[in-house]
């Protein structure tokens, strides 16, 4: 039987999308197929226990979408603890699940309960902690998404490459094994990973973590790879010259050289200084500097929360003033084990050939210290002081 309306190769008036075939080709039944047969990953090598290389495929993700700020954190307008109270991409995930906005979505789309791949995945990262997540469920390619969906369902495609993949057993169930909660798993991305493994952050790929129906985090997902050159070990890093407020500091001092010991000395008393009125803007903006001691070469390391004042303190807790002005602010777009090592790494002995050469109209100010910030314990990113030249 002769087709009444051909489709041409080339015809100016036909286009792609014009072509709407009345029964589903089988053709397409047979290429989903054919992909859901294929593995999502292939592993590479086994750098340890609970930690694999593996190249995965790209991964489809509809959920729901939401912008992460450090303002993301939360005020404690009250004047309690409010230590847990910060906004990441595995407390969204973990709310998603647990109030079964993601297990509709899913019953939208079509995903019978036993297939259904819970998954985020951050976008969009600009450093210092912006970014944005998508919390949802892996998908096949050729599925179609209808027209009725949640507010603020998005759609994200996590490119295919080389993964560090780590396995999480936050809850320590017997039945599963895992690198203990996910902020040890991001220590071991900092320490033991760098330490063991020629990878690095691959800017080409994005994070993402996996999780069972209860919002428990099974595994972590960190796109790696082996850097060509010195200056790709630092590609995850962004540059951007800022001018800092003069800042107060509910701070612990260390003893010269014993810097090790100052951050778990400040934990220690850091709950009462949210209590006061003064660190309610400021729930986990840590930052950490030296000071100098008087005796030429020696120092003393502070760490602590910035404060709006000095007043109500509990008794103990150190008083530093940092002082304001220009600084170029150094910040990491990886976010699974973002290294407070690397910044430092490039302040102390690549800032030159990876910044100052490019930019003659600034200089290191010596007379002023270089400072280190952590914001909820993550996102670490350093500014070193600038003069204009």
């Amino acid at each position: 039987m002769r087709n009444e309306n051909p489709i041409r190769r080339g015809d100016p008036a036909v286009r792609p999308e014009d072509y709407s075939p009345r029964t589903r080709p089988a053709i397409l039944d047979f290429a989903a197929a054919a992909r859901a047969g294929m593995p999502r990953e292939t592993l590479v090598e086994q750098p340890g226990e609970w930690c694999a290389i593996v190249d995965r495929t790209a991964t489809r993700i509809v959920g729901i979408g939401v912008q992460i700020t450090y303002e993301s954190r939360g005020y404690a307008y009250n004047g309690t603890d409010r230590m847990n109270d910060a906004l990441n991409d595995a407390r969204f995930t973990m709310k998603l699940i647990e109030e079964g906005e993601i297990d509709l979505l899913g019953d939208l789309l079509g995903i019978p309960r036993a297939d259904r791949r819970y998954t985020s995945a951050r976008y969009d990262v600009r450093g210092d902690g912006d970014y944005r997540v998508i919390a949802g469920l892996e998908v096949t390619g050729d599925l179609e998404l209808p027209a009725e969906l949640p507010e603020h369902t998005a759609e994200l495609v996590v490119p295919a490459g080389r993964f560090a993949r780590l396995s999480i057993n936050g809850k320590a169930r017997p039945d599963r094994s895992g690198y203990a909660e996910r902020m040890h798993a991001d220590e071991y991305f900092v320490n033991g990973f760098r330490r063991d493994t020629p990878y690095v952050y691959d800017t080409a790929g994005l994070p993402m973590n996996t999780y069972d129906n209860t919002g428990d985090m099974l595994e972590k997902y960190e796109p790696v790879k082996v850097p060509a050159t010195p200056a790709e070990r630092y590609d995850s890093l962004r540059y951007r010259p800022v001018v800092l407020p003069p800042m107060r500091i509910a701070c612990a001092v260390s003893e010269p050289g014993r810097d090790d010991e100052v951050i778990g000395r400040y934990f220690e008393v850091e709950n009462e200084v949210y209590k006061c009125p003064a660190a309610r803007y400021y729930m986990q903006d840590y930052y950490g500097f030296p000071v100098d001691t008087g005796t030429p070469g020696e120092y003393r390391s502070c760490f602590g929360t910035r404060v709006s004042s000095w007043e109500g303190l509990p008794a103990g807790v150190e008083r530093r003033d940092l002082p304001g002005g220009l600084y170029l602010h150094i910040s990491q777009i990886e976010v699974n084990g973002d290294n407070p090592s690397i910044p430092y790494e490039v302040a102390f002995g690549h800032l030159r050939e990876l910044y100052l050469d490019a930019h003659p109209e600034y200089a290191w100010d010596s007379t002023r210290k270089v400072i280190a910030r952590f914001r909820h314990a993550n996102c670490a990113s350093v500014f070193v002081p600038l003069r204009r030249t």
